[in-house]
């Protein structure tokens, strides 16, 4: 028998609370774990940092777990803090805050960028919500926590495929078209010293490099459009909030430049579309029904490119309902 059924008479917070100690105390963390994990208890409205711990036990008490009274006076030093449900404003939803925390607050911040991370964080979310899942530690949200894990198990999936189609976009046709069809102005160097030529100069030289010239991407376009010079720029849209709307079937086998046509969406006016060309590698890491920004631009022949998009977010992404429009960084 579980000290938490034993338990249930305590309030949900003071559950919780103990939860998070003893699930802390036997499970060990790296440092960008913890971090992913405290980081999601903020989110969820866990306060981190000292904290005195409610509840209180003797073994009398719970003769099931002899442990439990050494448990719960160390927990009095425990670190994190649970609201009480009955607090006003507060509200319990372990789904909701799986889908805004995975679905788009953790891509949002600049803490966490490395792929790992992006493999890691709903492994994190999902094994503590298994815990408590197994614990019983909050029986009346049973179905609750069963749910916030099947977005888990999407995260799971998608997370990671977020972060390499991020990586990847807009890809080489899209960058390609950016610098044939993009309005290029002359720099102004009349301002510049020796040094400041200098320094440049070596930039554009590195530029070239590791982009290639313009000769190059020339040559990238007329894979598709054979005769570059009889187009133009016409309109150009920036940062779009686009979804996928369809990807178009492609070969397996298909090398991974070929070009897979993709529809999106104007998540905001569905009414808009925009049909673009991205690479399989890319393709690969994406799904019908993700969300970004992009800024997209239409050429006179008709067609779209994408002259940059980033922060791919899953097919589950929700607005966080506590976001201003000051806490935008696009």
């Amino acid at each position: 028998m579980f000290i938490y059924v034993l338990y249930s008479d305590y309030p949900l917070s003071q559950r919780v609370e103990y939860a998070i100690w003893k699930y802390r105390k036997n499970h060990k963390f790296t440092d960008e774990k913890r971090a992913i994990f405290d980081n999601y208890l903020r989110f969820g409205g866990i306060k981190t940092g000292p904290n005195m711990f409610l509840g209180r036990a003797t073994s009398a008490d719970t003769p099931d777990d002899p442990e439990a009274a050494i448990d719960f006076e160390a927990a009095k030093t425990a670190i994190d803090s649970v609201p009480d449900e009955l607090e006003e404003g507060v509200e319990v939803n372990f789904t909701e805050v799986a889908q805004v925390y995975l679905g788009n607050t953790f891509i949002r911040e600049s803490r966490f960028i490395s792929l790992q991370d992006f493999i890691d964080a709903p492994k994190l979310v999902d094994a503590f919500l298994r815990y408590l899942q197994i614990r019983h530690v909050a029986p009346e949200y049973e179905e609750d926590i069963a749910n916030a894990r099947a977005i888990c198990a999407q995260a799971k999936i998608q997370l990671p495929m977020c972060k390499k189609a991020s990586g990847a976009l807009p890809g080489k046709y899209n960058t390609a078209c950016a610098d044939v069809f993009g309005l290029t102005t002359e720099m102004d160097t009349s301002w510049m010293n020796e040094a400041t030529l200098k320094i440049q100069k070596q930039f554009m030289s590195f530029t070239t490099d590791k982009l290639g010239s313009n000769e190059d991407a020339r040559k990238i376009v007329q894979i598709h459009i054979k005769n570059p010079d009889d187009v133009k720029l016409a309109e150009t849209q920036e940062w779009v909030f686009f979804k996928v709307a369809e990807i178009s079937p492609y070969d397996n086998e298909a090398g991974s430049d070929d070009l897979i046509q993709v529809v999106l969406t104007n998540n905001e006016d569905t009414q808009d579309s925009y049909t673009v060309l991205l690479e399989k590698n890319i393709v690969e890491n994406l799904m019908v029904g993700m969300v970004g920004r992009a800024t997209l631009c239409k050429l006179s022949n008709g067609e779209w490119y994408l002259e940059s998009a980033n922060r791919i977010m899953p097919t589950f992404f929700m607005e966080d309902d506590c976001m201003t429009a000051d806490d935008y960084d696009y």
